[in-house]
């Protein structure tokens, strides 16, 4: 039942890329798995890898994340099983000392907290979260500083879940605590604001901790508990995917409200809700997400991100260009493009000039200064590869990389291989490519489209807009109205949009919200996240960009 009761073998990493100082990093340790036992570990590991990075929202941000396994032997197989809690009374020798029962509900999974986190620390000093994988098929798992599942049926579910209360502070939004039917105490939530990000007693709209993905038309509260004694049994009276306030969660029947009607923080095998995706892609990611180019274009800083502190990152640039893979920026005399490499200075020489780069998620494209060919960075020194022809815009970002022709300006996808592009649409007035498609304004700004991702088929999604920005945060993407240069959040379905604020001379979309640029270009502005509400964060600024920086 101690550390005595096993060793630590050592660690190992087998999943991600991104530099240990700069990722998010999950590990997983073994319990209850004998010397035998630990390829038995190794493939619940290998289960894991795959459930996360197929998984939204993982499957558009693995690049930051990194994963190691710990494996460590145990005397017993198994954990402790309390008869207390309605278990069999079975003890186990194990290293973390597992044990089902917590709290007297047998499902809720413990370990030794004190000795899991510092086995983590040990062998992964930089770990973000650590979650105990236990060896045994009862049904059961436990969030909180350290997160633990067993290898019942559906185990990775049980994994994804708890990594939510683990690594992003996400409550649990099923509104009942041992939901056996009979408990008592939890009719109504005590009076106070929860402080995790996914549920809440408030339904103002303007007030709102998720506001930014509620749809104007959404009633609010979106369902209510007629009978506070029972949980809520109304099935949803919106279409799935609806964010709004239901009635019912932290435990509690009646006065605490979660986002959608279903969502993996209440019922396994269900797609987390676009507010948990939202907290995911914001926590996961551990780099700034936003730089500025000074009005004299003397200097690049780089948002520290709270209140109005930025840090000098660099000198003089033309142009800024950002994206999941990271910064680049052009020198203003010589066109050369420069790579951030992460601290203040330190910037290193990739290329020479282009008429345009774009970054992406892997990458970053250039346009040769004549147009005649678009270029792909290899990755090392100043090497590029030709991957294809002539072209008048690239666009790029997570979804891929696209460019038009300049001739009749119509729309093609690069496919991944030199000259291998496929034709997907006709002309437009801009495009902008968002984590998980492209997007398009017409050729006389009349109307936004969507591709569908097949063939040459796109769908409208609003009316007339002067200009489109796209990035991780919400839905991914916002616009301007033309008229007046108001800006609108697409809610996700077609001419479904929210108005986010007033004109600004540019946008940048982060992972954890968007950044305008003030009309006078005079101060840099965050969205508060709710109503149109939002923070000066800097002052003056020639232009902004924002991507894994």
């Amino acid at each position: 039942m101690t550390t005595s009761d096993g060793s630590v073998l050592g660690s190992t990493q087998i999943h991600g890329t991104a530099p240990r100082n700069r990722a998010f990093t999950i590990v997983l340790l073994a319990d209850g798995f004998t010397s035998t036992q630990q390829t038995d570990f190794d493939n619940a590991c290998t289960d894991f890898v795959t459930a996360l990075t197929t998984t939204a929202p993982y499957d558009t941000i693995g690049r930051p994340i990194n994963i190691w396994r710990i494996n460590v032997t145990s005397t017993d197989s198994g954990a402790d099983d309390p008869a207390s809690a309605g278990g069999t009374g079975a003890t186990a020798a194990t290293y973390f000392d597992s044990t089902f029962g917590g709290n007297g509900i047998r499902r809720l999974l413990l370990c030794n907290t004190t000795t899991v986190l510092q086995t983590a620390a040990v062998q992964v000093p930089e770990f973000t979260a650590a979650i105990v994988v236990v060896n045994s098929t009862i049904y059961g798992g436990g969030g909180g500083s350290v997160g633990a599942y067993s290898l019942a049926g559906g185990a990775t579910e049980i994994a994804l879940h708890e990594l939510g209360h683990t690594a992003y502070k996400l409550a649990d939004e099923y509104p009942c605590y041992a939901c056996d039917g009979v408990e008592t105490g939890h009719d109504v939530h005590p009076l106070g604001e929860p402080t995790e990000p996914n549920v809440t007693q408030n339904t103002a709209r303007d007030t709102l901790k998720w506001g930014w993905a509620v749809a104007p038309t959404t009633d609010l509260p979106t369902t209510s508990n007629p009978n506070c004694p029972t949980v809520d049994p109304q099935s949803s009276p919106v279409p799935t995917g609806t964010v709004g306030c239901f009635e019912g969660a932290h435990y509690y029947h009646c006065d605490a409200f979660r986002p959608e009607y279903d969502c993996k923080m209440k019922s396994l095998s269900t797609p987390f809700c676009q507010v948990c995706r939202q907290v995911i892609r914001t926590k996961a990611k551990v780099t700034k997400n936003l730089c500025a180019l000074t009005p004299s274009r003397d200097a690049v800083y780089l948002y520290d991100g709270s209140g109005d502190s930025w840090t000098r990152i660099g000198g003089p640039a033309g142009q800024l260009f950002t994206g999941a893979w990271g910064l680049v920026a052009t020198n203003p005399d010589t066109g050369d493009l420069y790579r951030y490499l992460g601290s203040p200075d330190n910037w290193q020489y990739i290329g020479g000039p282009g008429a345009s780069f774009a970054v992406s998620a892997d990458t970053v494209y250039g346009l040769s200064p004549g147009s005649d060919a678009v270029y792909s960075y290899d990755g090392f020194d100043n090497s590029w590869t030709r991957i294809g022809g002539p072209a008048s815009r690239i666009f790029a970002g997570v979804w891929g990389l696209v460019a038009t022709n300049p001739d009749t300006g119509d729309l093609y996808r690069y496919l991944g291989s030199p000259d291998n592009w496929d034709y997907i649409g006709g002309p437009g007035a801009e495009f902008a490519v968002a984590p998980d498609t492209v997007y398009g304004l017409t050729p006389s700004s009349d109307a936004v489209y969507c591709y569908d991702g097949f063939g040459n088929s796109w769908t409208r999604v609003g009316g007339p807009a002067g200009h489109l920005f796209t990035g991780d945060w919400g839905r991914g993407l916002v616009a301007t109205n033309p008229d007046n240069g108001d800006l609108y959040t697409y809610m996700g379905t077609p001419d479904s949009w929210r108005y986010t604020g007033g004109a600004g001379a540019s946008f940048a979309v982060a992972t954890d919200t968007v950044y305008g640029l003030s009309p006078g270009s005079d101060a840099v502005y965050s969205f508060d996240g709710f109503g149109s509400s939002w923070t000066r964060v800097g002052g003056p600024a020639y232009s902004i960009a924002a991507g894994n920086i």
